[in-house]
């Protein structure tokens, strides 16, 4: 039980009092959570009537939460008159006059006159007065449609007077104090109610000043307690004051026994205790609860009236979560929601639109925090404060009715409801950690500043509470840093790194910095005790999800430099995971140009080590997430791949070019003519010189195909890219493409814009390209090739003619530049041009290239017992 002015309860959750030395215990002793949200509503579901305080006190000014009583009272007392307020010396010996003598010795120096003697003057009183009693209902967890107030007489207390313990007569609720401006010092009210707690009886006790000095001066004071708790008041130092004295009756019978029931004191105490103590057994991160209302109440009615705004069932729950958390904060909050209800799209977007203290004191911007904090979602199904679960089309369980509605067959509802917040401000900090990473770096820089362990103890507390509540990079890696530094024991600092490690964000990577002091750790504590935290954070899928392989090669790096750095295998055990988890990635890399930089400094730096494995889970991942859109992407495994090969360190790498070359023909596939064209041109035209080199040598015919319809596709791109060859390569790497990729094809192929092709010119005739034109403007740049052969020793002309998919014009224009290689054996196959000609089904030009030397057949050709090949 509990009173506002009532001294705080030590809840026993965190030991408050730490030292800030390094050398102070890093671990405050934490009792048992005995309880969770679920808990504090279920209370409210199985019904707060009854839950309040068993007694309470406030100033009636207006300036809190309690009914203003109008200082100017008009007081008159039957045989001395209207009484000035404070009272003065003669209108007091005029009481004690007329005062009714105390029999019991109870008491000394206090006069009472009775009620029938005193009237109020002020019209305003008794409307104000009807208040204050409705809020003296709420605040002893009573109703107010059955408490009424009779006035029973008037105090007046001189200096020295007092009122020894005692209580009031058992035929009442209790008794409510209101104390006229008086001029005093001294007199504290202290109220005291026996409770049961673990089959023990106990006494609380409650003190009151009322107001002494000048406050009491200019304002009324009132208290109130149950009948069932005794009550003294201590002797007045000086001056004197003046209360009327009121019984509270409560009217409601109790229908099984047939007569007035009446609350007590043992009766809200063992409503209230229950609920007091789900709030108060409460973890710190939880140490919050969101009652929704159901409703929306207009803010200029709480800026009015705050929490006397309410209705009375709402009035109700608040003065619950008041009574049962003395010390906590009670705040009321105007939301928004906005529901998508759509096929696909059930989001929910909240928001906070106003804040407002008890007393309706605007404080949004005070508490800013809270919009970060409160979650609106459910605890059942989310990390949220609310015990009801939405329907996905509804939401009215904690929201009310829709307020207005937008779009059709997927509609967009919004809401707008008042909330009762109420939180224990002593856990404050870890509140506000809940809202996210930024309030948990400030506590962190505090820590760092004054060594607070205490406080890092809290923070840890509540650290990994929600998504949200996580360490991010940098104060993950200031708090280990102080760590590092700090004159604490080794096994005490073990802890405290084990658990900063394990409670940063799954969001968040370390990056260069927070590995290497990772490592430092290792180097001062051992790899033993740290071991299983860091495989952790290396092992949480939430945190490699979705990440491209400059993630893993950083992680890559991290193992290297462990493995360097620290004796045993727990580097290349690292290694070896970071490769697997690179094997199961898929996700294209956004920057592979700074992937290919990590992997070459890489080598560079570690050349003395097997990185064999690393390469080529490289190469395998370019591969896999290669799915012909990126131009960018094969050009920089063009680079890596040359590179690689430079070194002399990982072999031929024979699959992965053969991987690289159908990724690039498939890539180029889909390049536009344009872009294509772009590149070809550009700085970069190097890398695809030496992309083409790698596909005329490790590419399949399908390869060289995609390849040659691609160069094709326009006269501009088929030019650049000539001069791109010719530039960067030389005659050479341009006979082997003539060979591989452009003999194939006429410019006449469906994959070619015959339009690009054609030459007009005005005032004639458009000349059609003929299908042979890409091969005359080749021959025209560099007329002997058709005369050079290849590697395989092979002349253009059996390219052509071992082509099935070669046209006659292709063929003949070959031939017609160099018409002796009719005459000359294809060294792969051993057979003539004309018999490769016609064993491909291009009949006619088989006739004309046997026309060449028709002394081929007369003379008997003897190819010999050498097998068939085709090219």
């Amino acid at each position: 039980m509990s009173s506002p002015s009532s001294n705080a309860a030590d809840i026993g959750i965190l030991a408050q009092n730490q030292s800030n030395s390094d050398d102070a215990s890093s671990m405050s002793e934490e009792e048992e959570i005995f309880t969770s949200r679920f808990d504090v509503y279920e209370c409210f579901e199985e019904g707060i009537e009854f839950c309040g305080n068993c007694c309470y006190a406030d100033i009636a000014d207006g300036s809190t939460a309690s009914p203003a009583l109008p200082p100017i009272v008009g007081l008159r007392i039957s045989g001395v008159g209207n009484v000035p307020l404070p009272i003065t010396d003669y209108h007091g010996n005029e009481i004690k006059k007329r005062a009714i003598i105390d029999d019991e010795e109870t008491s000394s120096g206090v006069y009472e006159i009775e009620a029938e003697k005193i009237k109020i003057l002020n019209p305003q009183w008794h409307e104000s007065f009807k208040k204050l009693v409705e809020t003296v209902a709420f605040k002893l967890g009573v109703d107010p449609s059955y408490l009424t107030a009779e006035l029973d007489g008037l105090l007046y207390i001189e200096k020295g007077g007092y009122i020894e313990r005692c209580c009031d007569h058992e035929d009442v609720m209790g008794s409510l104090f209101i104390q006229l401006p008086s001029k005093f010092t001294g007199g504290a009210l202290t109220i005291y109610n026996k409770v049961e707690v673990e089959n023990e009886e106990e006494v609380e006790s409650f003190k009151f000043t009322l107001g002494v000095g000048q406050e009491a001066m200019y304002s009324c004071h009132f208290a109130c307690h149950f009948a069932d708790c005794e009550y003294e008041m201590a002797k007045l130092h000086s001056g004197s004051r003046v209360l009327l004295r009121y019984s509270l009756l409560y009217k409601k019978e109790d229908e099984r026994r047939n007569r007035i029931f009446t609350p007590t004191a043992s009766l809200i105490h063992d409503s209230t205790f229950p609920f007091e103590g789900s709030l108060n057994g409460l973890s710190p991160a939880e140490r919050m609860v969101l009652i929704p209302l159901e409703k929306e109440y207009d803010g200029l009615s709480l800026v009015t009236s705050g929490i006397k705004a309410l209705s009375r069932s709402h009035r109700q729950k608040a003065e619950a979560l008041k009574a049962a958390g003395a010390e906590w904060e009670l705040l009321i909050i105007n939301a928004k929601l906005i529901h998508n209800c759509g096929y696909d799209d059930h989001s929910n977007m909240t928001s906070i639109i106003e804040v407002f203290d008890e007393s309706g004191s605007c404080v949004t911007r005070e508490m800013n925090w809270l919009t970060k904090t409160i979650d609106f979602t459910s605890i059942e199904h989310d990390e949220g404060m609310l015990l009801a679960f939405d329907n996905d089309f509804e939401c009215v369980s904690n929201w009310g009715a829709c307020k207005s509605r937008s779009g059709g067959y997927e509609p967009q509802k919004t809401y707008r409801s008042t909330f009762l917040v109420s939180y224990d401000p002593a856990f404050e900090m870890e509140l506000k950690c809940l809202g996210g990473s930024e309030e948990v770096e400030q506590v962190c820089k505090e820590i760092v500043e004054t060594r607070d362990y205490g406080l890092l103890d809290r923070l840890l507390s509540v650290v990994g509470w929600t998504r949200k509540s996580k360490f991010d990079v940098n104060s993950c890696q200031t708090l280990l840093w102080m760590l590092i530094k700090s004159r604490k024991s080794v096994d005490s600092r073990v802890a405290l790194v084990n658990k900063i490690i394990a409670g940063l964000s799954s969001s968040e990577e370390p990056d260069e910095l927070l590995y290497g002091t990772i490592i430092d750790l290792v180097e001062h504590f051992g790899h033993d005790g740290l071991g299983s935290n860091i495989e952790e954070l290396l092992n949480d899928a939430t945190r490699k999800r979705r990440k491209n392989i400059c993630f893993f090669l950083k992680r890559m790096e991290f193992a290297l430099k462990m493995n360097k750095r620290i004796e045993g295998e727990a580097g290349l055990n690292y290694l070896e995971a970071a490769i697997n988890d690179l094997s199961l990635s898929t996700c294209t890399p956004s920057n592979s140009a700074e992937a290919v930089t990590s992997i070459m400094d890489m080598i560079s730096t570690y050349h003395d080590m097997d990185l064999s494995n690393v390469v080529q889970a490289c190469l395998d991942h370019f591969h896999r997430v290669s799915i012909g859109l990126s131009l960018n992407l094969e050009m920089n495994r063009t680079h890596l791949l040359k590179q690689l090969l430079d070194t002399k360190k990982f072999g031929s790498l024979q699959s992965s070019l053969v991987e690289f070359a159908a990724d690039f023909a498939r890539t180029l596939q889909h390049l536009s003519p344009s872009l294509a064209e772009t590149n070809w041109k550009g700085e970069r035209k190097d890398i695809l010189v030496q992309a083409t080199a790698f596909l005329i040598e490790f590419g399949t015919q399908d390869d060289w195909g995609k390849f040659g319809k691609h160069i094709l596709k326009q006269l501009t791109l088929f030019s650049v890219f000539i001069d791109a060859v010719m530039s960067e390569s030389g005659p050479e790497m341009l006979r082997d493409v003539l060979n591989k990729c452009l003999l194939q094809y006429s410019i006449t192929n469906r994959d070619s814009s015959i339009r690009d092709w054609t030459v007009r010119k005005s005032g004639e005739p458009n000349i059609l390209p003929t299908p042979s034109l890409h091969v005359q403007k080749v021959l025209e740049l560099y007329p002997r090739i058709v005369q050079t052969v290849d590697k395989d020793k092979r002349l253009p002309l059996h390219y052509a003619a071992a082509s099935a998919t070669a046209s006659f014009d292709v063929t003949m224009e070959v031939f017609k530049a160099y018409k002796h290689a009719a005459s000359i054996r294809d060294p792969v196959t051993g057979l003539f041009p004309f018999q490769l000609a016609a064993s491909n089904g291009n009949i006619e030009a088989a006739f004309r290239l046997h026309l060449a030397n028709p002394n081929l057949v007369s003379s008997g050709i003897k190819v010999g017992d050498r097998k068939r090949k085709r090219s």
